[in-house]
């Protein structure tokens, strides 16, 4: 029988994060992977404090004291190793713009704590060997999401909501290995109706490396969106300021993909994803930044068509998934319906 303790979040009334419960969690459920392990607070007023302890104990240089530093200030969360000693930081506590979901501050530091404890747990998902940088933020955001379905932290529209926003956030940075659209869209379409809720913490972090191995880019369609990306280069000015070209620029680069592509392949589904997002919200935003296309032009009419046309039954962006709010499909009880009406599953 799989492991059914659950978080204390779901004790929480309040909702706010509980740092220390957590870190509770994470000791409980992966005694080995976490033995080594530091959890910093960076928002906490106690962060010098335990940087400290942890800089001593890791014998830390000038050099990597002040990386992590950099990072505390700019609240960006860090799952790394030092001189054999692990360390994860997160900033419990972030500005609304730096929030993986916007205004909801428990959702945000809720997800940005299992996101990074992901990178531990899930097989070579942390450290410079192992994965790609593909595979360890699909493996990262699936085992985040997964666990916060399990705990009641996150439902389906959460998994949808965050997968747009990591396509909007590649169209306004040169990061791809963070687009993990892919991966977030199948657990919800989950197109082997796995019981996300029964799984064990270990069972959790298998699937999710299931999914970064299978749903992560690879190979062709890594190489197709990284020259994407070095093409059109950065978004924004030196100043900020979001430069439209390169923006519109994006957005033609990856029509020529999805349109070039086979159908069935995962850079058809990437570059579809993302692109049908634009077309039918109209904006791409990154914290404060937004940029509006207009979507009612002949070609992006047309284009939107193509792209739905040649999708078939693939469900881009979950589109079906979202007509119910249940993970898991009904099996028939009859063995006869089962043969007259068999149960289709989803496509991604």
């Amino acid at each position: 029988m799989p492991d059914q303790q659950v978080s204390q979040f779901l004790k929480q009334d309040a909702k706010q994060f509980d740092f220390e419960q957590a870190v509770a969690d994470a000791r409980r459920d992966f005694p080995k992977q976490t033995a080594n392990l530091t959890f910093i607070d960076t928002s906490a007023p106690d962060f010098a404090e335990k940087l400290e302890e942890f800089a001593q104990k890791a014998k830390l240089t000038n050099a990597q004291y002040n990386h992590i530093l950099k990072n505390a200030e700019s609240s960006t969360a860090l799952a790394t190793a030092m001189n054999g000693h692990d360390l994860m930081l997160i900033p419990v506590k972030r500005e609304g713009e730096k929030q993986s979901f916007p205004g909801d501050d428990f959702k945000s530091a809720y997800f940005c704590f299992q996101h990074e404890l992901g990178h531990f747990v899930v097989k070579d998902a942390q450290g410079i060997g192992g994965g790609t940088g593909q595979y360890k933020e699909n493996a990262a955001d699936s085992f985040a999401m997964i666990r916060g379905l399990k705990d009641g932290v996150f439902q389906k529209s959460d998994l949808l909501a965050l997968a747009d926003k990591r396509g909007q956030e590649m169209l306004m940075t040169m990061d791809f290995d963070h687009m993990t659209a892919m991966s977030l869209d199948a657990i919800a379409i989950n197109p082997k109706n796995i019981d996300f809720i029964s799984l064990s913490p270990k069972e959790i972090a298998k699937v999710a490396e299931r999914h970064a191995s299978t749903f992560g880019a690879g190979g062709r369609a890594e190489s197709k969106f990284s020259k994407m990306q070095g093409k059109h280069g950065y978004t924004t000015d030196e100043y900020g300021a979001v430069l439209p070209d390169v923006i519109e620029a994006k957005l033609l680069s990856l029509q020529e993909i999805a349109m070039s592509s086979p159908a069935k392949s995962q850079e058809f589904y990437i570059a579809a994803r993302i692109l049908n997002n634009v077309l039918e919200t109209g904006t791409i935003k990154l914290g404060g930044l937004e940029h509006k296309v207009d979507v009612n032009t002949d070609h992006w009419k047309d284009a939107k068509k193509a792209l739905m046309d040649k999708a078939g039954d693939r469900d881009i962006g979950g589109k079906k998934a979202q007509t119910s709010v249940s993970l898991t499909r009904p099996e028939k009880k009859s063995a006869f319906a089962r043969i007259v009406e068999p149960l289709k599953p989803m496509k991604i």
